[in-house]
C-alpha cells in the first residue's frame, strides 16, 4: 500500500483537492512531507475556503514552503463552510516531484 500523493511540478500550475465541509470554526491542518525528488524541490500548500453561496474559494492561510521530510502544522481560525487545499510543487525542472500526505484536520469549535 502506498500512502500519500505524488505531484510533479510540470508547468507549475497548482493542483486542487476536492472540497470538504468544515468540522469546526478553527482547525490545525497538518501536511506530512514524505519524499522529494531531489534537492531544491519544495511543496507549497494553501488552505482555501468559502461559504455554500459563494462562487469562488478564497485563501484562508498558507503553510510555509515545505522543503524537508516531516510534519508541518498550520493553525487557522474563522473557517467558512467549505474547505479545499491547493498544492504547488516548485523546482528547477518539470519532473521535480513531492510525495506527501495531508493528515486529518484537528477541528475546534471556536
Amino acid at each position: 500500500m502506498v500512502v500519500g500523493s505524488t505531484l510533479m511540478m510540470l508547468g507549475g500550475a497548482p493542483y486542487f483537492s476536492p472540497a470538504f465541509g468544515r468540522g469546526g470554526l478553527s482547525a490545525v491542518f497538518s501536511c506530512e512531507a514524505l519524499q522529494f525528488s531531489g534537492p531544491g524541490v519544495s511543496l507549497i500548500v494553501t488552505v482555501e475556503h468559502k461559504n455554500n453561496e459563494d462562487l469562488l474559494f478564497v485563501p484562508l492561510g498558507a503553510f510555509p514552503p515545505i522543503l524537508a521530510v516531516g510534519v508541518t502544522p498550520l493553525a487557522l481560525t474563522g473557517i467558512k463552510e467549505q474547505v479545499r487545499f491547493t498544492y504547488t510543487v516548485a523546482g528547477a525542472v518539470p519532473t521535480d516531484a513531492a510525495h506527501f500526505a495531508m493528515l486529518a484536520p484537528a477541528w475546534r469549535p471556536y
